[in-house]
């Protein structure tokens, strides 16, 4: 049971890697569009010499890139720990059958050593 929990955390995690290096990939090296998160609306400035309007569509696209990226980044950590706990489940499993296969007579402290 413990074993299919595993190798299932571990395709899990792998799978969430997998989509999230995808979609840092289409986004940032194909030139798909990031998804429009933030809008900043054009912003007025009042000078001395009249209102002055600055557009803000640069800092829209900069600002949605970087939510992305963390996002993304924010996915590739959390997949790569639940795959590292599907690991841990993993290595668990295997010592503990590893000890069940140990006869009385043949345990000792260099045999803990070993595992």
């Amino acid at each position: 049971m413990h074993k299919i929990l595993s190798y299932l955390l571990i395709c899990t995690g792998l799978f969430i890697v997998c989509f999230a290096l995808h979609g840092m990939y289409q986004v940032f090296v194909t030139g798909a569009t990031a998804p429009a998160l933030i809008h900043f609306a054009d912003l007025s400035v009042q000078t001395q010499f009249g209102p002055m309007q600055l557009p803000m569509q640069q800092a829209n696209v900069i600002a949605n890139l970087v939510l992305f990226a963390l996002f993304m980044g924010f996915l590739v950590a959390a997949g790569g720990k639940i795959a590292q706990i599907g690991c841990q489940i993993l290595k668990v499993e295997r010592l503990y059958e590893a000890l069940l296969q140990l006869k009385p007579s043949e345990v000792k402290l260099e045999t803990f050593k070993k595992l």
